[in-house]
């Protein structure tokens, strides 16, 4: 007796498309700035909230020296910490910098963060939302 294979229907194809499309958590680009000499300390704590990749430039500030001494900063070289961050970790993520830049002596810094519209790629998504349970075509 022969066997006969259904062809997936449409109400199929768009459930699983749905469960796929719910699985996948939007990513925000978190900028920290802060002292260079601080660095690593903000890219160790930020790992804590799942973030996979991060990026640390290093610039100075534009104050003048002048302006420095008044104001009582010494140090105007800073680190830039470009982070991707899943949105569900935001809230927290920035709540936790905010009690750190009071607390930590010479700790001070600002953060912010930057909607991310798109991605390219499955794998790339997989990498920045550190996020293994997509596969690609659906397939877990």
């Amino acid at each position: 007796m022969a066997k006969l294979l259904k062809k997936p229907n449409e109400e199929t194809k768009s459930a699983t498309q749905k469960k796929q499309a719910s699985n996948v958590r939007k990513l925000k680009i978190l900028f920290t700035i802060v002292d260079k000499s601080k660095a690593l300390f903000y890219v160790d704590l930020l790992e804590q909230f799942e973030i996979n990749v991060q990026m640390v430039l290093y610039g100075q500030g534009t104050a003048n020296s002048q302006m420095l001494s008044l104001l009582g900063l010494a140090e105007s070289d800073k680190a830039i910490i470009i982070s991707a961050i899943r949105e569900d970790k935001v809230k927290e993520t920035l709540e936790t910098l905010n009690e750190k830049f009071a607390t930590v002596r010479n700790g001070k810094g600002i953060a912010f963060t930057v909607s991310l519209d798109s991605i390219i790629g499955v794998y790339a998504y997989q990498l920045l939302s550190n996020d293994r349970t997509l596969k690609e075509g659906g397939k877990k």
